[in-house]
């Protein structure tokens, strides 16, 4: 699970503000984003995974194009008094994001308002229903352009 919360984390490093796109990856504050958000390493690599998933949820390319970060990753099987329980080697923080998109793949989206919003969710409601990162931003928004799109019809 902090895995899959540091996941949606990554993926909205790069908002949309007020229609402008910002990404907390870049710049002068890169290395501090990343060290709030305990993830190791320089910001290029966190950039390349995070773009790499994003652009497997949005169905830009097949999700086979996230195996170069898998490499070096293996699972040891270790017997305890519970049975066996398996142990992820080698996942330095791509692996682990990759790892990661893979357990919530069928519950993480981009939010629906494309226009303004860059934002993934991950839906944990029953249904598997929910379309925004936010209801009462994004959700709003379509509603109500929406709704005067058919007053004006």
């Amino acid at each position: 699970m902090p895995d899959e919360a540091l996941l949606l984390e990554l993926l909205n490093s790069a908002p949309m503000v007020d229609g402008v796109p910002i990404d907390e990856l870049r710049g002068s504050g890169a290395g501090d984003w990343l060290r709030e958000h305990g993830i190791p390493g320089p910001p290029a690599a966190a950039r390349e995974v995070r773009d790499a998933v994003a652009a497997v949820v949005r169905g830009q390319v097949p999700a086979r194009s996230l195996q170069k970060f898998l490499v070096d990753v293996r699972q040891v099987p270790a017997i305890s008094v519970d049975g066996v329980a398996w142990r992820v080697e080698g996942a330095r923080f791509p692996a682990r994001a990759v790892l990661a998109w893979a357990e919530v793949q069928a519950r993480l989206r981009p939010c629906e308002n494309h226009e303004e919003c860059t934002l993934f969710l991950i839906d944990r409601s029953k249904a598997n229903a929910r379309r925004w990162c936010s209801m009462s931003t994004c959700g709003n928004r379509l509603k109500a352009r929406r709704h005067q799109g058919r007053l004006h019809d």
